[in-house]
């Protein structure tokens, strides 16, 4: 299959990179690892930071790329998945890499590819790496798509590891106990290198194998002492995580207490607990999909909101578990809103909403055909109660990054007023 030209709108590469490799996942570091050899991008020439973790992750990179660059640090962050545009992937200093930047970057990789196949997440990881070479970033921070033992981001070797949190999910490729992720996640570590572990409760395999690779193994207390501007006792383990990797490359990297304090005063990162006025009703994004990161944000809203009437509006993909993340958001769920994915993994309405009925028969479920509608008839809800309580609804989304992305292009397309909600 013959690759657009460099001329090509990042678009154009995207759908080609959809379409290059059978499959989304393909594990295995061989491959991936002789297209970075060819493109002399391992070793890293800058320090890495990995932050792994099954939740927490993408809080814990937004700090830490935060308190580098009030520091004065050039830094080069690489997440996934996005919620509204490709490049929010890739950023240097915290701006989004531009459309131009990306498909140089991804020009090259194919350069070098030859017959080796790489999936979707193997060659945009590349892209990524080679665009912060180019930008002579002065850290990298990477984080880890999937597992870690396996993932394209494990290249390269950390100077520093954070593992974020021990849960289940992706059971297809990472096992279906605590013990089997742990061993999957611990390897993103390196010998005589400081891991940082966040989950409060590791399975005891997980340190066992941390001494025996000789890595610096540094437990985060359960419940730190912070004033974080996200709320949640995860939210502050998380920031804990990422304060001790800062303080640990200090040597290499270093960051004032002024830095610091104004990075934990950062926004919230898209998606996680993000609260926004949308058409006068306050509005809760979440993209908890395991049931781990459900009881997360139940536990938050029980803090931040306690007795809020709930309307939840939910959607999920096909192989998550989804009764698990029913049980766990059962708690605040006032009436439910079960709604398709434009995505072909995702679970149908229909089924979802059965689902919903199986963990509680009682429960109040409304199917809707996709996202605008089941977000117009919760809102229809919150307004009725409104109307006549002086306890003021809450709406909140909460799955899949698929459905934030729908919510967002609904929400742009329609007369929708959006506004943040802005600290008092």
């Amino acid at each position: 299959m013959k690759s657009p030209s460099p001329k090509a709108s990042l678009s154009d590469w995207l759908a080609w990179l959809e379409e290059l490799h059978p499959t989304e996942i393909d594990l295995g570091l061989d491959r991936v690892s002789e297209v970075a050899r060819r493109l002399n991008l391992t070793p890293a020439v800058m320090p890495v930071i990995l932050v792994g973790g099954t939740n927490g992750k993408g809080s814990t990179v937004k700090l830490l790329t935060h308190a580098y660059q009030y520091a004065g640090h050039k830094t080069g962050t690489y997440t996934s998945p996005h919620i509204e545009r490709f490049n929010e992937r890739m950023s240097i200093n915290g701006v989004d890499a531009s459309d131009q930047q990306i498909v140089v970057a991804l020009h090259e990789v194919e350069q070098s590819r030859g017959s080796t196949t790489l999936t979707y997440f193997e060659y945009t990881t590349l892209a990524g790496m080679l665009l912060f070479r180019e930008q002579q970033c002065d850290v990298v921070i990477l984080e880890v798509g999937l597992g870690g033992r396996l993932d394209a981001t494990n290249l390269w070797d950390a100077d520093c590891a954070i593992i974020t949190s021990i849960a289940l999910d992706h059971q297809a490729y990472l096992g279906d106990t605590r013990d089997s992720v742990a061993r999957e996640k611990v390897a993103i570590g390196r010998a005589n290198k400081p891991l940082i572990v966040g989950e409060p409760d590791p399975p005891s395999i997980m340190k066992e194998l941390a001494n025996k690779a000789s890595m610096d193994w540094i437990q985060i207390p359960e419940h730190p002492e912070l004033n974080v501007k996200l709320a949640g006792a995860h939210q502050r383990r998380n920031a804990a995580c990422a304060l001790e990797a800062i303080a640990q490359l200090q040597h290499k990297l270093p960051v004032s207490a002024a830095a610091i304090r104004q990075a934990l005063a950062s926004d919230a990162l898209p998606g996680r607990f993000q609260q926004l006025y949308a058409g006068g009703v306050l509005n809760l994004l979440d993209v908890a999909h395991n049931p781990a990161a459900a009881v997360a944000l139940v536990d938050t809203i029980a803090e931040v909101f306690p007795a809020a009437p709930v309307q939840l509006i939910f959607g999920v993909m096909a192989d998550k578990d989804v009764e698990g993340v029913v049980s766990a958001l059962q708690p605040i769920a006032t009436n439910w809103f079960s709604t398709a994915l434009p995505q072909p993994r995702a679970l149908s309405s229909d089924d979802l909403a059965a689902k919903i009925k199986v963990v509680d028969p009682h429960a109040r479920v409304t199917t809707c055909s996709d996202i605008s509608e089941a977000w117009q008839r919760a809102m229809a809800n919150a307004r009725t109660h409104d109307a006549s309580n002086s306890m003021k609804s809450l709406v909140v989304v909460v799955g899949s990054f698929f459905m934030l992305s729908a919510l967002q292009e609904y929400w742009q397309t329609s007369d929708v007023v959006v506004q943040p909600v802005t600290a008092d």
